[in-house]
C-alpha cells in the first residue's frame, strides 16, 4: 500500500467547489486584494498562498477563476513575472498534480532533460497517480 500523494479531491476527480467554505473565499479575497491596483503586495500573496494545504490550493484555484474570471496561475504570472519568485507562486496557484506537470514540462524543455527534477515526480508512484499525471499533463500542455 502506498501513501496517497495527492489530496482526496484529485483522486475523486471531483473538482467542483460545492463544499467551498468561507476560508477559501477569504483566501481568494486576500489574493485579489494583493494584486489590485498599481503594483503587487508580494508579502500578502505569500501569506495567502503559502499556508494553503494541497486540498485548499485546488479549491482556491477553482474558486478564484469562478469569482474573478481569470486563472490564478495566469494572474500570478502577470503580477510576479517569470523569475524564481513568480515561478514559485505559479506552482502554488494550481493543484499539486498540475504543479508536477509544470515541473515535468520544465525538466523536458530545451536540449536533453533534467533527470533530477523528473525522478522525484515519476519514481515511486502508484499506477493511479501516474494515470492522474498523464491525464493532467495532456490536459494542460
Amino acid at each position: 500500500m502506498t501513501i496517497p500523494l495527492y489530496p482526496k479531491i484529485i483522486y475523486d476527480g471531483d473538482l467542483s467547489p460545492d463544499a467551498v467554505g468561507p476560508q477559501i473565499d477569504a483566501t481568494v479575497g486576500k489574493i485579489h486584494a494583493a494584486c489590485k491596483g498599481f503594483g503587487t503586495d508580494e508579502l500578502r500573496l505569500i501569506k495567502a498562498l503559502a499556508y494553503c494545504s494541497p486540498h485548499e490550493r485546488v479549491q482556491v484555484a477553482t474558486r478564484y477563476e469562478q469569482v474573478h474570471g481569470k486563472q490564478l496561475k495566469k494572474v500570478m504570472k502577470s503580477e510576479c513575472g517569470n523569475g524564481d519568485f513568480g515561478d514559485a507562486l505559479q506552482l502554488l496557484a494550481v493543484s499539486p498534480d498540475e504543479t508536477e506537470c509544470d515541473i515535468i514540462k520544465a525538466a523536458c524543455r530545451g536540449v536533453g532533460t533534467d533527470e533530477l527534477l523528473l525522478y522525484p515526480i515519476i519514481c515511486g508512484r502508484s499506477n493511479t497517480e501516474i494515470d492522474i499525471l498523464k491525464k493532467k499533463f495532456y490536459k494542460v500542455r
